[in-house]
């Protein structure tokens, strides 16, 4: 099969600079270019799906180089980052190289020196793996309330039934720790909360991928919250959470995270260009329409293409004016979802100490789920008849 084209986004304000690039190139990589603001870049970054980026650091552009370098890495940390500038300029050359970039294209580099580098530069970039990984999905919701715990539980608890042992539930989602509340699991030793595992991510293996985990022993489910002081989080970098995000991947067949309130939009737009697939939940409410479109546009602004995300009305009325259809449309997302109002079951059973998939396989909710579920599934298997798992942005954050 014939590979496609190395794509180049190409950071610089300067016209001359890239012209001078692009008859560089020529035709073997494909240049893009940007030269924005950083949230301008990072929506070229997500709509292009770059194999590199060149930042330029010529003092007349006016960019902050080492900035934008700093920032992409903490983006995407296996995208490789290029220089380039004067090397008559040593300033220039220092901090392009103490920023972390692969390599430095002089200005005055010949056609051929320019295409060595950087078919040098894709040839060393991390390949894409082909040992398992797991298959994760993401629910949103705009606010709190809405339901995205109930549903990322019972998710959860129903791809355990497929796989037993190879299911785990990240519980990221607001209120604190709901998850938990919603799939009780054992406090055992040696257990481990998010920030705890990401500080651990260099020793992270199978052994303690089986002890770092709590489980409800009833379906199996292994749980990751969040630390109960969330200011734990400044201690970790974005870059290796995303990492051990992805590495986990490697040792559980399917991983549901609830986002739901998450309120740092770089970290999710960022996860969930390694997601395989994302569901945002919104009521039939007017309010609750309007927050999930809000959260729609910041993710937009982000470069997340939110027209493939799954949309799931609940609970839906249908004798509600606003049908779902109609709400899919005025968000812009083509394949929407309806989950059935059973605030009594559902309650029930959490106050059971039970998750209503588990309980009742037959109640409307959880035949409502399952059916969610094969549709997803279907769109799964179609993946990975086309090589895999892996989306168009996953092998920025591949090990």
């Amino acid at each position: 099969m014939q590979q496609s084209m190395p794509r180049i986004l190409f950071i610089s304000g300067s016209d001359a600079n890239w012209l001078w690039l692009s008859d560089a190139v020529g035709d073997r990589f494909m240049l893009v270019r940007e030269s924005g603001t950083f949230s301008e870049i990072t929506k070229r970054v997500g709509l292009v799906s770059p194999s590199m980026a060149v930042v330029d650091y010529s003092p007349q552009v006016g960019l902050d180089a080492s900035l934008i370098v700093k920032e992409l890495r903490e983006l995407a940390p296996d995208l490789p980052v290029v220089a380039m500038g004067s090397k008559d300029s040593t300033e220039d050359v220092v901090n392009a190289l103490r920023s972390g970039v692969k390599d430095f294209l002089s200005l005055d580099s010949s056609a051929g020196e320019v295409t060595k580098i950087l078919t040098g530069v894709v040839e060393k970039a991390p390949k894409q793996s082909n040992e398992r990984k797991g298959y994760a999905l993401v629910v949103l919701g705009g606010r709190q309330g809405v339901g995205s715990t109930t549903l990322a539980v019972n998710l959860a608890v129903q791809l355990a039934k497929q796989n037993k042992d190879s299911t785990l539930l990240l519980d990221f989602g607001l209120p604190l720790g709901d998850g938990l509340v919603h799939l009780p699991a054992e406090d055992k030793q040696g257990a481990m909360d998010f920030v705890e595992c990401v500080r651990n991510l260099k020793r992270f293996d199978a052994t303690l991928a089986k002890t770092a985990f709590r489980r409800n022993n009833a379906t199996g489910v292994a749980i990751l919250s969040l630390p109960r002081n969330l200011a734990d989080l400044r201690d970790i970098s974005a870059s290796d959470a995303l990492k051990f995000l992805n590495l986990i991947k490697s040792f559980f067949e399917n991983i549901v995270i609830d986002l739901c309130g998450f309120s740092n939009i770089e970290f999710v737009a960022s996860l969930l260009r390694s997601a395989d697939a994302t569901m945002v939940l919104t009521p039939q409410s007017v309010p609750g329409i309007v927050t999930a479109a809000e959260l729609i546009k910041s993710l937009n602004d982000k470069g997340i293409a939110t027209q493939t995300f799954d949309l799931v009305v609940t609970p839906y009325h249908k004798d509600v004016a606003l049908d779902a259809e109609s709400i899919a449309k005025k968000l812009n997302i083509e394949t929407v979802h309806t989950l059935p109002d059973r605030r009594a079951p559902l309650i029930n059973a959490v106050n059971g100490g039970q998750v209503l998939s588990a309980a009742d396989s037959k109640d409307p909710y959880a035949k409502a789920v399952a059916q969610l579920l094969d549709k997803v599934n279907a769109n799964r298997k179609h993946r990975d008849g086309q090589g895999g798992l892996a989306g168009t942005f996953k092998k920025w954050f591949n090990k």
